[in-house]
């Protein structure tokens, strides 16, 4: 009984620094709450798609999001800029991981010189300093503007003869991506005093 107890304490001091660990360590706002907010708000743009190499337009974002039994757990982005044939302007496309990480590659040699449909956020749109190299606007959905856009997946089964099988999906994001893409940009990565501007005051 004394054992199990001593155990169970432990677990118990365990579970309590993680939380504390998490409480003062771990960056974020509450991104959650408002993400109904920022998608209905969000506007339905076309571009055209010009992928000419520049410094920096392939990057990534490394966030902290917290600790399971002092396991540190982060998050990343996989992330294009592009400039928009139509207006001139740069926009990033951003997925987060696992997506980033799946379609990351495919994405860029499928949407050269395409049509996109994007939707953006009217806020940075509308905002001439925003649609540079150095601070584009943010994209956390597309899809083909007059073609739908697919890939082939490596997938976890195989045939007959041991090889793995691939499969057709979708390029651009789903709703489910699209939403997770979103409430992970507005949680981790849009910066405090932005946030708080943006939806608390």
């Amino acid at each position: 009984m004394k054992t199990l107890l001593k155990i169970l304490g432990g677990i118990g001091i365990i579970l309590i620094l993680n939380f504390l660990i998490n409480l003062v360590f771990v960056s974020k706002n509450d991104g959650k709450n408002f993400l109904e907010s920022y998608i209905k708000s969000s506007e339905k743009k076309k571009v055209k798609v010009d992928l000419t190499f520049f410094q920096g337009m392939n990057s990534s974002v490394s966030f902290f999001k917290g600790t399971a039994f002092f396991k540190g757990l982060y998050g990343n982005t996989s992330d294009i800029t592009f400039k928009d044939h139509l207006s001139n302007r740069y926009f990033k496309l951003m997925r987060f991981d696992p997506f980033g990480e799946q379609f990351s590659l495919a994405q860029s040699g499928k949407i050269d010189n395409k049509e996109l449909i994007v939707k953006v956020d009217p806020l940075q749109y509308n905002d001439k300093t925003f649609g540079t190299k150095e601070n584009p606007i943010l994209v956390f959905w597309y899809e083909g503007a007059n073609e739908k856009l697919m890939t082939d997946i490596r997938t976890d089964e195989k045939d007959k003869d041991g090889f793995y099988i691939n499969k057709d999906v979708q390029l651009s994001p789903t709703e489910e991506e699209y939403r997770y893409n979103v409430e992970q940009y507005l949680t981790y990565v849009m910066p405090k005093e932005e946030f708080k501007k943006r939806f608390e005051n």
